[in-house]
């Protein structure tokens, strides 16, 4: 009787598993398996996307805070050979590139004023140049125009057709149509504040969307009052 009752179990055991029972564990894991990769590649891409934005906005804050510094430092100066009456804070205002004079990174005991320039390379990068000055104190002269004593880029990638850099307001908030042929040298006196808007695509596969921040700079050392009743 034993051995009888020990070969149908051998038998029942050595049966294994039905072709529908394969097909559905098949299936199953499949499934599972398809949810699995889908979950970590959503997860991916999400956190891919988020460092993306991340990059973008963290060198478009570095690049506007250059920007703030430098035009809230912006000055007019005496220059050598330009007469009596002092040239104004900035010497080219266009869309998208400035040239101002400021007093910035300098020294407590012989300030020196620099000529500083933003604007966008052939790379689509935010470039700060500057041109130290030459004499020790007013009249003013500078390095050569084509010889910066400084360039560097504060802020990488700018995209094509983003928002104009720069917008230029006169002492009423009013904006300034920027002309063809550039400022005059009264209308450059106007300007009393600058409001910038900086777009930002640093990761180049384009993961993210670009970042767009905005700034309205005033010039404090002009002594122009913006507040109106």
């Amino acid at each position: 009787m034993m051995r009888g009752l020990r070969r149908r179990l051998l038998a029942a055991g050595d049966r294994g598993m039905t072709l529908p029972e394969v097909l559905v564990t098949t299936m199953l894991l499949g499934f599972l398996s398809a949810l699995i990769l889908g979950l970590v590649s959503s997860f991916s891409q999400t956190f891919s996307r988020d460092r993306a934005a991340a990059d973008s906005t963290t060198v478009a804050a570095a690049g506007m805070k250059e920007l703030t510094r430098v035009v809230r430092s912006g000055t007019e100066l005496r220059l050598l050979g330009g007469g009596a009456a002092p040239s104004p804070v900035f010497v080219e205002a266009g869309a998208n590139a400035l040239t101002m004079f400021a007093y910035i990174d300098t020294q407590a005991t012989s300030p020196k004023p620099v000529k500083v320039r933003f604007s966008i390379d052939a790379q689509r990068r935010l470039v700060e140049t500057r041109w130290a000055a030459t004499s020790t104190a007013a009249p003013w002269s500078f390095v050569a125009t084509g010889a910066p004593t400084q360039t560097r880029p504060i802020a990488r990638l700018i995209p094509v057709g983003a928002d104009p850099l720069f917008q230029y307001l006169d002492a009423s908030n009013t904006p300034l149509t920027i002309p063809a042929s550039g400022f005059t040298t009264d209308q450059l006196r106007s300007i009393a504040a600058v409001r910038v808007t900086l777009t930002v695509q640093a990761d180049d596969t384009e993961r993210a969307d670009p970042v767009q921040i905005h700034n309205a700079v005033g010039i404090p050392n002009r002594g122009i009052s913006r507040v109106r009743p």
